[in-house]
């Protein structure tokens, strides 16, 4: 209770009310795309079913974590690798927004430093895929501000995460926790909100080739 008393009074704003506020927007926000996505036509499935709609379905998510499975991620490993480890820091960064301020006695200086590596691993990726939009020809025909803006964000937010998993100083942590705040306004309205189309994506793949019969055991290719 003293230690919580004698908290900056920025610091335990941005750690509690400005997160909790935004993150209530977010919630909010997603709840308006999902909702906008439950509206859209959903295209009537002709064709005989010859397998199982549920398989399909399961099939369809596990291919994230069975990369041999795609001829495509068995021909480029090195981008699922850089995939899986980027989006592992990014989860490591989002889990410490809540595990801080709400359970600060599971964040030991092992913790912390075990975070920090991951999150480190993710930063390195991030400066890859930036460098590879820039310099790749192909990339760039095909870039928008956004897509520049939102890596290069994400790379700010990775490196203050690290900071602030490190060092626990309330210079870092305040600009760690703005940051943060500032993502959770801002993701609704960016392509960094894809992974909300992602669920339904695989999950009408998967209703619709579990139930041809193309997705099987034995069949996993696409």
């Amino acid at each position: 209770m003293k230690g919580a008393i004698m908290e900056d009074p920025i610091l335990h704003f941005v750690k509690f009310n400005l997160q909790i506020f935004a993150l209530s927007w977010l919630v909010l926000a997603y709840l308006y795309k999902v909702y906008q996505i439950l509206r859209l036509p959903w295209s009537r499935e002709v064709a005989p079913h010859k397998g199982s709609r549920e398989m399909g379905v399961v099939y369809s998510y596990s291919w994230l974590f069975l990369p041999w499975s795609m001829e495509s991620t068995r021909q480029h490993l090195w981008r699922w690798l850089e995939f899986a480890v980027y989006h592992l820091g990014a989860g490591a960064a989002i889990l410490a927004t809540f595990t801080i301020p709400f359970a600060p006695s599971l964040m030991t200086r092992d913790v912390n430093l075990t975070m920090a590596i991951i999150v480190t691993g993710a930063f390195v990726m991030g400066i890859l895929k930036l460098q590879r939009r820039i310099v790749s020809p192909d990339l760039r025909l095909v870039s928008t501000p956004d897509d520049y803006f939102s890596l290069a964000s994400v790379e700010v937010f990775f490196l203050f995460t690290v900071m602030a998993l490190i060092t626990g100083s309330p210079g870092w942590m305040k600009a760690y926790f703005i940051t943060t705040a500032a993502f959770l306004f801002y993701v609704p309205f960016s392509k960094i909100s894809h992974y909300v189309q992602w669920f339904f994506a695989r999950a009408f793949f998967g209703l619709r080739f579990g139930g041809r019969g193309i997705i099987t055991p034995g069949r996993m290719e696409s």
